[in-house]
């Protein structure tokens, strides 16, 4: 590799690269923290170049060494540094270091990663424990030789990180290239992600297919304890921002753990019936004798798929029968395995895995698998390491029973989950933390819209507002049901007052689309004629909806589903009383009602 001291235009032997190089040997670095959302504890660091007060920006610095032909010297001298203060640290050989490299130093032939090899070695680090971050910001010049570079990196064990995702140049188009480890959310997807349906809707979708091809989600720029709590509950697999950490540049100051008074994990476990499913495959680790897998295939006929893990217990893919089905059945494929000097590396045969979270919801696990289109099965973990594997048969059984659950108490006309599934919601999320909102709906003046126009124009009432809940369901991070009539449920993941406005938005549209239901001379009147029960002529509006709304307290251990339902129905008689047609109720920390 290249030294850092050559920093000067090539062929010139001038004096205006004696100061850079000067300023580039006082270099610091600080450290920020990345955690795992559902415990806080360590996963990594990731490192952020200091420079003496008053140096011009990195990005000027890296600019200037680009124009001398001397970035890939700099960007490496710079990982260097990095990696020598980082093996200062007592946990180092237990974490990951993350590292910038910008994305210009994939130009020419590929980057050689000996030399920092050779100083994982000498600090008693392992390859394994380096992450470089590609960053989304920047074009990529040369794809292919960015590829190649990727290769060599995974050959040696270095993980990859696609940096800034969400706002560069090439989007999903690199998760195809470069198959990444990690994918770090850009901040403006995070910012405020707790009042934002937009967002959650996107950060939701992301982590559901991060998961179904096998690598992990970093929420970056978590300020709050708000958006930590949302990042979480959409399933980012990690974190990192002010709000847990700011980086330091004093490594007596780095923890294995950090914020656990502010944020708090949401303690899930694993759903029974996936652990009653669960397969206890041994995983084996990156660096051992491919001829192991070749027995334990040859041992157990019906052994498909053996998980890939580190020496830190991290899923790294999953080695399948048939890749290795060649060497099984070829005269001379047990010899070469057998030979150490000319059997293949296991890491050549490793392929990228679906994973999905142990303790996620049965739902979340199926959804998954359909996502990956997998043929082998699904690897499960826990904070990014192994904690079993479900065969297709496993995870078609949990898909089948659920299906056959779900359908079973269905609302037949809206095909909206019934009352058994609302209140096993209503349970799980008590269980939770993080910010719920729960609504009970009900139609105003829809019994005299019955009367007056018949039950086939009521049912179309209905289905006209489940499908805005469906609407919401899918934009929203949402949970919704049909309790029965015309009473119906969501539940929405969303702080105040992003949930108020949800709802109110929701009842105007629905107000507004029911319009069409009335003829020309209803609507122009405001309404219809009809006889109340007891058996007087009146005037009802047109139809509208009321809203019970609930915001759950974030200490709820102690409520039950009984006292949520008593609540949310005191607040539809207030609600049907309001000129808003919305009303909300809140449950005290305490768990006396208000």
């Amino acid at each position: 590799m290249a030294s850092i001291t050559m920093l000067r235009p090539k062929g010139v032997a001038g004096q205006d690269s004696e100061p850079l190089t000067k300023l580039l040997a006082r270099a610091d670095f600080a450290f920020q923290p990345i955690v795992t959302t559902s415990s806080m504890t360590v996963h990594g660091f990731e490192a952020l170049a200091r420079f003496p007060e008053g140096t011009r920006p990195v990005c000027d610095l890296l600019d200037q060494a680009d124009a001398m032909g001397n970035l890939r010297a700099l960007d490496l001298g710079l990982v260097r540094k990095a990696i020598s203060k980082f093996a200062r640290f007592e946990g180092a050989a237990s974490t990951r270091l993350f590292c910038n490299v910008d994305n210009r130093t994939h130009g020419g032939s590929p980057a050689t990663m000996g030399g920092i090899r050779d100083l994982f070695a000498d600090c008693g680090l392992a390859a394994s424990n380096l992450c470089l971050e590609i960053s989304e910001r920047a074009p990529v010049q040369d794809s292919t030789n960015l590829l190649r570079t990727v290769e060599l990196l995974n050959g040696m064990g270095v993980r990859i990180a696609l940096d800034d995702f969400g706002v560069g140049m090439s989007g999903l188009h690199m998760l195809l290239t470069i198959e990444p480890d990690y994918v770090k959310i850009d901040r403006a997807f995070i910012d405020q992600i707790d009042t934002s349906g937009r967002k959650q809707a996107i950060v939701a979708k992301l982590c559901g297919l991060a998961h179904s091809l096998g690598f992990m989600t970093v929420a970056e720029g978590v300020e709050t304890e708000a958006e930590f709590r949302m990042a979480r509950d959409l399933g980012c697999d990690l974190a990192q921002g002010f709000g847990i950490a700011r980086p330091t540049t004093r490594i007596e100051d780095l923890a294995m753990t950090y914020g656990r008074g502010l944020l708090v994990s949401h303690g899930a476990r694993m759903h029974a019936r996936v652990e009653e499913l669960l397969n206890p495959v041994a995983p084996m680790l990156l660096d051992a004798p491919l001829v192991d897998a070749a027995n334990r295939f040859k041992a157990v006929p019906d052994l498909r798929v053996i998980p890939v893990i580190d020496a830190k217990g991290s899923v790294l893919g999953a080695l399948l029968e048939e890749d290795m089905r060649r060497y099984l059945l070829s005269d001379y494929g047990p010899a070469l395995l057998a030979n150490k000097g000319a059997a293949p590396r296991m890491e050549k045969l490793v392929r990228r895995f679906p994973v999905a979270d142990a303790n996620g919801t049965v739902e979340t696990i199926v959804n998954s698998y359909v996502a990956a289109d997998s043929a082998c099965g699904l690897i499960l973990s826990d904070e990014g390491r192994y904690a079993g594997f479900l065969t297709n048969n496993a995870v078609l059984r949990l898909a089948a029973e659920a299906a056959v659950s779900a359908a079973r108490e269905q609302n037949p006309l809206t095909q909206l989950p019934g009352n058994r599934s609302i209140a096993h919601h209503i349970g799980e999320t008590l269980k939770r933390r993080g910010p719920q909102a729960l609504v009970f709906f009900d139609f105003d003046n829809f019994k005299a819209f019955n009367d007056h126009y018949g039950f086939a124009a009521g049912d179309r009432a209905l289905m006209m507002f489940a499908d805005l809940l469906r609407k919401l369901e899918t934009t929203a991070a949402s949970f919704v049901g049909h309790i029965g009539g015309d009473d119906f449920f969501a539940s929405i993941a969303a702080e105040e007052p992003a949930s108020t406005e949800i709802v109110h938005e929701l009842c105007a549209k629905f107000a507004s689309d029911a319009e069409s239901l009335y003829s020309v001379r209803d609507r122009a009147a405001g309404g219809i004629h009809s006889v109340d029960r007891f058996g007087q002529n009146r005037f009802y509006p047109l139809l509208r909806t009321s809203a019970s709304l609930l915001h759950l307290p974030a200490a709820r251990a102690h409520l039950t589903v009984e006292m949520v339902n008593d609540q949310l129905a005191t607040g539809k008689q207030m609600a049907k009383a309001s000129s808003s047609g919305i009303a909300a109720v809140r449950l005290p920390e305490s768990g006396v009602l208000l």
